[in-house]
């Protein structure tokens, strides 16, 4: 396996107790074992993998044990028998945690689930499991932004404008990153806990899958994390 194949994201979280990771393009694996794999190389039980079945839902969950979960784009956890795992191909992988808590979130963030207010819904969770909202730590990690989402009327209408860009015609250029930001900040996460990665799926073929650039026959990056 190269040793660029993945993004250990555990410093971000600040904690020992807490594992994450991000595959990247080159990230060698099998399909029903992606998720097992990149667990372990985190140090984290590949037993222990949550996989969801994502639908572009508002739809969270807070999980009590490992296997697959049907239709939804948000998992929540506090057992450290639990890995969260998602998929994505241009839409936001966030990840939360608590690290003080323990109490992790991981969500599917595409332009649906944003608009449907998906992330403070996750965000509401998690306080009410016993996180603390100024504990949280938020990674927006790599996705789409907007110099490669452009999107139509039918779609701009749902987003504040400051969000927008305008381009062809009725055409605009979606800020996904900044919608989620946003979201966050009113949720009352601390803007210094707020992170995110600068680089766009589409405009790094050489690192990253994207759906936008390849249509049904893009792969998918995987995200994980899980309590230690």
């Amino acid at each position: 396996m190269p040793l660029e194949s993945y993004l250990d994201l555990s410093d971000l979280f600040k904690s020992d107790r807490i594992r994450a990771a991000f595959s990247l393009r080159s990230f060698h694996h099998k399909k029903l074992d992606d998720r097992r794999g990149l667990s372990t190389l985190v140090g984290l039980n590949p037993n222990h993998v949550v996989n969801p079945k994502q639908v572009h839902s508002a739809e969270v969950k807070f999980i009590y044990k490992p296997g697959e979960i049907a239709g939804t784009d948000a998992l929540i956890s506090k057992s450290n028998s639990i890995v969260l795992s998602i998929q994505v191909a241009d839409c936001i992988p966030l990840f939360l945690a608590d690290p003080l808590n323990g109490v992790i979130g991981l969500v599917h963030a595409g332009w649906r689930g944003v608009e449907k207010r998906i992330i403070p819904d996750t965000v509401n969770r998690m306080a009410q499991k016993g996180g603390s909202r100024k504990g949280i730590i938020a990674f927006i990690g790599p996705s789409i932004r907007q110099c490669c989402f452009e999107i139509g009327p039918e779609v701009s209408k749902k987003f504040p404008i400051d969000c927008l860009i305008n381009g062809n015609r009725d055409r605009s250029f979606l800020d996904l990153q900044r919608v989620a930001t946003i979201q966050l900040l009113g949720s009352q996460v601390l803007e210094k806990n707020i992170l995110s990665s600068d680089e766009c799926t589409k405009c790094n073929p050489d690192k990253y899958f994207s759906y936008r650039r390849s249509g049904s026959k893009a792969g998918r990056m995987i995200g994980v994390i899980g309590l230690t």
